[in-house]
């Protein structure tokens, strides 16, 4: 029987490549949004220490410099929340790059296994031929 062998194997490899490349990339902006979002909660935890240690406090100081701590956070907060939002834009254009690339290795895989069934069943067809011709031809030389 002879090996099926598929045309178009470098068009898959390549996508296949590409896939792996896109799920790459979306690790990556998957990593750097998490990363923010650690920043974010972060501020949270360190807003929060802050304000369970003033509580009860009367010292003016202690009080103001919990307000700047506060105006910080708020800012550093909007800053990363800014910073975050453009993060999700980036990590869906990835996870959309990785859709289409993984549409593209499905739908060449698919023709493979397809054109594979067709190469075994005209095989088995051709051996099946075969056979039967060398029975006909036992039989006729009897």
């Amino acid at each position: 029987m002879k090996k099926f062998v598929f045309e178009l194997e470098n068009i898959l490899d390549i996508r296949r490549f590409q896939q792996q490349q896109a799920e790459i990339e979306l690790g990556k902006a998957l990593a750097e949004e998490k990363e923010v979002q650690d920043q974010l909660d972060r501020l949270a935890q360190q807003k929060v220490q802050v304000s369970s240690a003033m509580k009860g406090s009367v010292n003016f100081a202690d009080i103001a410099n919990a307000n700047q701590f506060y105006a910080f956070v708020r800012n550093q907060s909007e800053l990363l929340m800014n910073e975050l939002a453009q993060l999700k834009l980036v990590t869906d254009e990835k996870r959309n790059a990785l859709q289409k690339a993984m549409q593209k290795t499905d739908s060449l895989e698919n023709l493979k296994e397809q054109q594979k069934e067709e190469f075994v069943a005209a095989e088995k067809k051709r051996e099946m031929r075969e056979i039967d011709d060398i029975v006909t031809t036992r039989n006729s030389i009897k």
